[in-house]
């Protein structure tokens, strides 16, 4: 008896799967702010990039590859979102505490990619538009 009682309480599994399902709910917002950000920066700088003109000297090359470059940024970050969310859908539904686990697991290494992604795509956003400034009407 006395050996019981020197070992530590383990939750129990309910109390472990609430607490998953708290952290899965609160992630999946995280998410889909993420996803809206992404969704937003998309349209904005797309419409940016196509109300500029079209050059096609060394200057619009540049500006052409920055632009792909932050495309290719933001799909990686709206595709690692998407699946991060059916990731958590999947794992709000399990009652297996080992395979919600699992599931996190894999949620977090892609919203991992997803946030280095956004982040590149954030910077590359920002010099693509400080390289579509008309910066000559600021200096005459």
């Amino acid at each position: 008896m006395a050996s019981s009682d020197s070992q530590p309480r383990r939750k129990s599994d309910r109390q472990e799967t609430y607490r998953a399902t708290q952290d899965i709910l609160i992630f999946t917002v995280f998410v889909v702010v993420l996803v809206a950000v992404t969704f937003a920066m998309g349209f904005t700088c797309t419409k940016f990039y196509m109300g500029s003109a079209p050059d096609l000297d060394i200057t619009g090359l540049v500006k052409k590859a920055i632009f792909m470059v932050f495309l290719f940024c933001n799909s990686i970050t709206m595709l690692a979102s998407v699946a991060t969310v059916m990731h958590l859908i999947w794992a709000y539904h399990l009652s297996d505490f080992e395979q919600v686990q699992s599931a996190l697991t894999w949620a977090m290494a892609l919203v991992t990619i997803a946030c280095i992604s956004i982040s590149v795509a954030f910077i590359v956003g920002c010099c693509l538009v400080v390289i579509l400034l008309p910066w000559s009407t600021y200096f005459t």
